[in-house]
């Protein structure tokens, strides 16, 4: 009988997807690993490579507790350190317990304070720490997401219902969750303009488009159980410093990843691979927050969103264009 782990990585979809390199480097030693996340990522689970259970708030926390003491594991691997992940690994007291720690003190109280511009002494990429605290080594990272043709084929019947033909067109994924990540407006329209393959815009934003956009507006056609798919089939993917853009990553598809406010230094750009593109500004005042959460400049010029559309149309354009 091989041996249980349990790893916590409640939220956000992005940084659930980065745990993947380390599940299946854990699984590849022989073990059977576990993965607890938020429940409103339940339409990702059956692509995730580990057993999945579901945390649905404080009020459920014992009887997952419970669920999860059964198990009886050799290990817990706490990658949140949230008051809910606290209480759940000390309610389970496995023999071996490991927290990931994102900032010491002093960056922590240098990003509440919002002091800027944010340095941290551990400028590795956040899915290298998680195989550090679960105690893998990963050389050669496997970010993909479980993906089998039944399902591909659901996904295929959706394009054909919106007129679109596999990996003949590129999605767009201008918004964020935070105002400083999302793609300026002046840029989506030019991308839409300028790609080699007709574009669609995804997401769930419900704004109002320009009248000149000519892109497909396929925000909140389809369920998030279908988005992994649906990239899938694209030929490419642009997208903001957000959790489609580490999906995109994950399904294989060529992603031109564009970071404003935020940036790769605080670890969460895409796994590398050579279909992935990641722009960002090098600017001395970068980055002024954590998540992109300033809605206004504190040097009052925003330079992290000012940049140059032409060079930057052309850069994802050449990265595109050799992968049609």
């Amino acid at each position: 009988m091989s041996e249980i782990e349990i790893v916590l990585r409640l939220n956000a979809m992005g940084d659930i997807l980065l745990t993947v390199p380390t599940l299946r480097a854990i699984a590849a030693q022989g073990v059977d690993v576990h993965l607890v996340i938020h429940s409103r990522w339940a339409q990702l689970a059956g692509f995730l490579p580990a057993n999945i259970h579901f945390y649905g708030g404080t009020g459920n926390l014992i009887k997952l507790a419970g669920q999860l003491k059964k198990l009886h594991a050799r290990a817990v691997f706490d990658l949140q350190g949230k008051l809910s992940t606290i209480a759940l690994r000390s309610m389970l007291n496995a023999p071996i317990t490991r927290v990931y720690q994102k900032r010491n003190i002093s960056e922590q109280l240098q990003a509440i304070r919002g002091k800027y511009p944010l340095r941290f002494f551990d400028q590795r990429p956040v899915w290298q720490k998680y195989g550090d605290v679960c105690g893998v080594n990963i050389d050669n990272p496997d970010a993909t997401l479980n993906l089998n043709q039944a399902y591909l084929n659901e996904c295929r019947k959706i394009l054909h219902e919106l007129s679109l033909e596999e990996k003949k067109f590129i999605l767009l994924h201008p918004d964020a969750s935070k105002p400083g990540k999302s793609i300026p407006a002046p840029l989506v329209a030019a991308l839409q303009k300028n790609m080699p393959h007709p574009t669609a815009l995804i997401g769930t934003s419900d704004s109002e488009l320009p009248t000149d956009m000519h892109s497909i507006d396929l925000r909140n056609r389809f369920s998030l159980y279908h988005l992994p798919g649906i990239l899938h089939l694209a030929a490419a993917v642009i997208s903001s410093d957000s959790g489609p853009m580490h999906l995109a990553r994950a399904v294989k598809t060529p992603i031109a990843a564009l970071f404003f406010q935020t940036c790769p230094s605080l670890g969460f750009a895409p796994i590398p691979a050579k279909n992935v593109l990641v722009l960002s500004e090098p600017l001395v005042c970068k980055p002024c927050s954590l998540h992109g959460q300033n809605f206004n400049c504190p040097e009052g010029h925003f330079a992290c969103r000012d940049v140059d559309i032409a060079k930057t149309v052309e850069k994802i354009s050449h990265f595109i264009a050799g992968f049609l």
